[in-house]
């Protein structure tokens, strides 16, 4: 009789955020979040050193965002700029640039702005965490 082993979800579920801004609640300034950040209600200003954002549904942020790895359902106004992954779900509205390694867009996104795709390789970025600012370089 063979016996097969459950395979590890860990992986591939995404932790629960450590800072959640709720519906209904409205915030302006500068955040640096260790962790995942959650919107859903309205932010404006600046998101720096931030590992994961999530815009939810009910989310509008008018804000410049710098982070690892962004998920946005709701609506941003105002740039990207990611390390890894900016997913843009189905409904949501995002009016600025974004550059990022690897940019998922599902159909039924509005989407207004410019697409900078980074390689790896050839192209590094890396998150300045004393300054709070990424730092590029590009090889020619």
């Amino acid at each position: 009789m063979m016996k097969f082993r459950p395979r590890a979800q860990a992986a591939e579920e995404t932790p629960p955020p450590n800072t959640v801004i709720g519906v209904g609640s409205s915030l302006r300034g500068t955040l640096m979040v260790s962790g995942t950040l959650r919107i859903d209600g309205e932010f404006e200003g600046d998101i720096l050193n931030c590992e994961r954002l999530e815009v939810g549904e009910h989310g509008l942020m008018r804000a410049d965002i710098e982070v690892r790895d962004a998920v946005v359902r709701g609506r941003v106004q105002g740039n990207i700029r990611a390390l890894g992954v900016v997913e843009m779900k189905s409904g949501s509205r995002v009016e600025g640039d974004v550059t990022a390694l690897s940019v998922v867009m599902e159909a039924g996104v509005f989407f207004a702005g410019r697409c900078t795709m980074l390689e790896s390789g050839s192209e590094s970025v890396e998150l300045g965490m004393d300054a709070g600012r990424y730092r590029e370089t590009v090889r020619s």
